[in-house]
């Protein structure tokens, strides 16, 4: 600043290049706070707003699951005043400390006194820095006034950079812990803690509160912290980066550094320019020392950038303009992710015949395995030991064993492998869209066995099945249901039987004894030769008897189980087969995704503020 600075008045002064801040003010009427948790009234909208106001309705509803709320609320309000309030946010990372003082340095006025709003951002210690602080227009009068919202702390300042430009400014804190153990941040998280931080009450009770802005500037203290936000916003899209400024607190360069104003960050330095903003206010003479030290300090870029937008317009607020177009942007990001998804999941499905075919492989292969093991495993199961110890001569002192034996094979060697297969074949049915057989007609279903009161004989076994219907099951469940209805059904005949033939050849074997005797007693003329041909002859017959029917039930009962499961595995394949048959049937009706339709009526909804945006910014906003 030239040495005649002393001789140049006051609003000189306050034009000059070397102006902390903001720069070529004039005055405007103070702004009125709007909370983010008002209730919204029917705004009178200006005439030249109301297509824009419309179209961004519009698309609230056409694509609620992809806008912002509390960003579309606040350009709505935008569109609804003639000079709407314009937010900004001055973030710190992990800390708000150097925000306080950052946000002091771009509205302090140098040619004044510290004032009492500036010792209280710049004294805040670290207890007293939890809460959000909102900058609002105000004199020392309204500092009285309680805050409006336990959300944050209103301080009043009466700094003509809030009155002219109609400005509120937010210093709040940006949590980035949580990108540092995970550096791959969604896209929308990223945006929306940026341009719509998150406040606690100070109760600390409730949720955190979204408080949407129109521009960010966020401080990162050193290089580590400035990587830390790196890795936290790395998937933000260019458009957002003009409407987010990262300054950086790093050393002063020894002169004056040019930087470009586009740029995403800023080199700043919060010591130097405080140094030469107190400097200034010391003495006048310091005006070159004040000068060199602010543009050092790297803080014009940054005021000069977030002047952008902020200047009266006969339309719409450049700043407001910025803000719907960042809300199109990310709504048609959304849609096209989504639909990139969905191509790509509709790309990873099979088309119905694949999938049919793939089925009925795999149906074919599951019956062709299970048949073979249950002819090997049951020749191997009824040529065992185990099996061989119900042999009609053991059957005397294994009697016992009869139902523990026969069990043991039917739960595990009867389809066991089958069983698990068909649940397995199951989950793929029912991964790709069949139904669970519940729906087949009762032929498909397990017959039920017959509850005679019989013994199986060798001319009657009592081991055949009727044709009883149970309810309707899943064709998965038929393997077990059936085993279950042969341990009940078959099982208990054969043990009733195996004890039935023992007490009949104890009983033979007894009265043929007894008759022999009474022979020999009674009768001198029958030796103990011929008295015993007898009894030798009643426990011949007794033992032949039993071992006729004892083994004929075993092979009787051997040949059910064998029927039994080529039944149920015929039974099973039939309801599969039946099942891809009713499913091929109505491949043809297919209806369209309803997803589909409300992205593509979102994506028209986007186009159409798109178009009264582009009109709006020509100049020809108002006409429909």
């Amino acid at each position: 600043m030239p040495r005649w600075v002393a001789s140049v008045p006051r609003r000189t002064i306050l034009r000059s290049p070397g102006r902390i801040g903001f720069a070529n003010l004039g005055v405007r009427s103070a702004s009125t706070h709007v909370s983010p948790t008002a209730i919204n009234l029917r705004p009178n909208i200006p005439p030249r707003n109301q297509a824009l106001h419309d179209a961004l309705s519009a698309l609230g509803g056409a694509a609620e699951a992809h806008v912002n709320t509390s960003r579309l609320q606040l350009a709505l309000r935008g569109l609804a005043a003639h000079d709407a309030v314009t937010r900004i946010a001055v973030l710190g990372l992990d800390s708000q400390l150097s925000a306080r003082r950052l946000a002091r340095l771009l509205l302090a006025d140098p040619l004044g006194a510290e004032e009492a709003w500036e010792k209280e951002l710049a004294n805040a210690g670290p207890g007293e820095e939890r809460g959000a602080v909102l900058l609002k227009y105000g004199d020392a009068s309204d500092a009285q006034s309680p805050s409006p919202s336990s959300l944050y702390e209103l301080v009043p300042v009466p700094s003509r950079v809030l009155q002219s430009h109609n400005l509120e400014v937010l210093v709040s804190t940006l949590n980035v812990n949580d990108a540092n153990a995970t550096p791959h941040v969604p896209t929308e998280s990223s945006t929306e803690s940026l341009l719509v931080p998150k406040l606690q009450a100070t109760s600390a009770r409730g949720l955190p509160v979204p408080f949407p802005v129109h521009k960010t500037v966020v401080l990162a203290e050193g290089l580590d912290t400035a990587i830390a936000f790196g890795r936290f916003s790395a998937h933000i899209t260019a458009e957002t980066d003009t409407l987010v400024k990262v300054a950086v607190d790093l050393p002063a360069p020894s002169e004056e550094a040019r930087a470009d104003p586009q740029a995403g960050s800023a080199p700043v330095n919060i010591d130097v320019g405080t140094e030469a903003l107190d400097s200034f206010r010391e003495s006048i003479q310091n005006s070159v020392v004040y000068e060199r030290g602010w543009f050092r300090s790297g803080l014009p870029i940054l005021s000069s950038w977030l002047l952008q937008g902020l200047q009266p317009s006969d339309t719409v607020k450049p700043a407001v303009k910025s803000l719907i177009a960042s809300i199109a942007d990310q709504v048609e990001m959304s849609i096209t992710k989504e639909d990139t998804a969905r191509l790509q999941e509709l790309v990873s499905i099979p088309t119905s015949q694949d999938v049919t075919a793939s089925i009925v492989d795999h149906l074919e292969s599951w019956a062709e395995t299970s048949h073979a093991e249950l002819r090997d495993e049951l020749d191997e199961a009824f040529s065992a030991k185990n099996w061989h110890k119900l042999s009609w001569w053991k059957l005397f002192w294994r009697v016992d064993d009869v139902t523990m034996i026969s069990t043991e094979i039917l739960e595990r060697r009867w389809l066991v492998s089958a069983e698990k297969s068909s649940i397995f074949l199951a989950g793929r049915m029912n991964q790709a869209g069949f139904s669970d057989g519940r729906d087949q007609p009762a032929a498909a279903h397990i017959p039920e066995a017959t509850t005679q009161d019989t013994a199986p004989t060798a001319k009657n076994p009592r081991t055949d099945l009727s044709t009883n219907v149970r309810g309707p099951t899943r064709w998965s469940e038929h393997i077990s249901t059936a085993r279950t209805e042969l341990i009940d059904d078959t099982v208990p005949p054969l043990q009733a039987l195996a004890q039935r033939l023992i007490l009949q050849t104890f009983s033979t074997t007894s009265l043929s004894s007894a008759a022999s005797a009474i022979l020999y007693a009674s009768m001198s003329s029958f030796s103990v030769f011929e008295a015993s041909a007898v009894a030798a002859l009643g426990l011949t017959f007794s033992l032949r008897r039993m071992q006729s029917l004892w083994e004929g039930a075993r092979e009787s009962w051997q040949g059910t189980v064998r029927e039994e499961g080529r039944r149920t595995l015929k039974h099973t394949e039939e309801a599969v087969r039946l099942i891809i048959r009713k499913r091929g049937r109505k491949d043809g009706d297919v209806n369209e995704d309803e997803d589909v339709v409300e992205r593509r009526i979102a994506r028209e909804a986007v186009q159409k503020v798109r178009e009264v945006l582009d009109r709006t910014n020509s100049g020809n906003g108002g006409s429909v």
